[in-house]
Parts: C-alpha cells; structure tokens; sequence
C-alpha cells in the first residue's frame, strides 16, 4: 500500500495516549509543532481556541487546508520565537514528539519560551522517545534524533519554570518494530508498514496501557 500524510492513516496509539493526558474542553490552547494537524482535527471542536505552530510551510499548508475551524489558527514559526508569534496567554501548551526536533541544546530555551506564553499554573503535556535500548531500534537516533532519559527532562523542564506533575513511559515491542520499518518503508519504498493494521492494535494496547519503555509522556504545570 502506498503511503499516505492521512490524518485517519497516521493516527495511532501515541496519538490517542496524547490525547487522553488531560480534558481540552473549553481550554485556550497552544501546539507547538503542530505537523498536518491531527491534534487540531480531534481535539479542534471542542477547545476555546487553538493557535498551531510549526516550522515545516508544507505541514501547514495541508493542515489549514484540511482543517477549517473557525477557532483554529495556524501559524508557521519556531518554538524559540514563541513570543514574537503570539501575544495572548493560554492555558494549555501541548508539545507532541517535538522536543527531540528542535536544535540541541536549545530545549530550555524552547521550554521558556512555551513557559511565557501560559497563564499562572496552566500545564504543559509533552511527549518525546525515552533514552534505553529502544533508541537502537530507531534508525532515525543514528541521524540525530534525540532520545532523553527521565533525569533529562526533569532537570530541563524544572530549569524551564515547570514542575513535573507526571511522568511515565508507555509503547512496547510492536512500537519499536514498527517504528524501525516504518522509515525504511517510507523513505526507501514509499510505502507503508506491512501489516500495518495489525500493528496499530497492538500499538493501540501498549499505549493505552499501564506499563511501557519506548516514549515518555510529561504532565507539567507553570510556577
């Protein structure tokens, strides 16, 4: 099967555990990184209002084409230009699969940036790959792409103005093999996953259980 940006195709059990973190009923809320928008399609029609961010023009582009709410904003920019971005607070910032993108060692800096855009004790959620044995299963590690160990991010998050009300690792096997052939069937053959369906129940299961390894998920709250 062909590969395909389809928010349908891509939405899998990462995505649900996101979501599931916190109630966005009514909330204003900010998305950094927002990629084709799958968080703003689940999430868009019950939010007060959402301002989506991402650097990539084509994200963007399919996004606000895909995606027509009338309290949904998109907007091409960096996390480390936050506040010249948007002038409003909000009350919940989401950061998805994100931190480990940005330039290193510009994760506080990005952080305080999010930090200065939220009202007093509103909540970061944040998601990013944990730094274990997994890594070696992801081919894009071996490029740059970072994997953080719960010190890490505690330590950068507490440094940022935020404290770490829960952190927890969820995913397991089946998310490491289908993620270590997922970029080699996308970017070698243009095709999706064999047996991809297969694979999304049982990354269903490891994420929206009680125990896993392979990504952190991160409920902070502003000081």
């Amino acid at each position: 099967m062909k590969f395909s940006n389809n928010i349908e195709r891509r939405f899998a059990g990462r995505h649900k555990k996101s979501i599931s973190l916190i109630k966005f009923n009514d909330k204003k809320i900010i998305d950094i990184g927002c990629s084709i928008g799958w968080f703003e399609k689940i999430i868009g029609g019950s939010a007060k209002k959402i301002v989506a961010i991402d650097l990539c023009v084509e994200d963007i582009k399919i996004a606000s084409e895909n995606i027509k709410l009338k309290n949904v904003e998109f907007k091409k920019g960096s996390v480390l230009e936050l506040t010249k971005l948007v002038n409003e607070k909000f009350d919940i910032a989401v950061m998805f699969e994100v931190i480990e993108h940005i330039p290193k060692n510009t994760e506080i800096k990005a952080l305080k940036e999010i930090n200065s855009v939220l009202n007093k004790s509103s909540i970061l959620l944040l998601s990013t790959p944990c730094k274990n044995l997994s890594r070696f299963f992801d081919p894009a590690y071996y490029i740059g792409h970072r994997h953080y160990s719960k010190e890490q991010l505690e330590y950068i998050l507490i440094k940022s103005g935020f404290k770490v009300n829960e952190m927890y690792a969820r995913g397991e096997h089946h998310e490491m093999g289908y993620m270590f052939l997922f970029y080699i069937f996308k970017w070698i053959f243009y095709m999706e996953v064999p047996f991809k369906k297969w694979f999304d129940r049982k990354r269903d299961f490891e994420y929206l259980g009680k125990k896993g390894f392979v990504n952190w998920f991160v409920i902070a709250e502003k000081q």
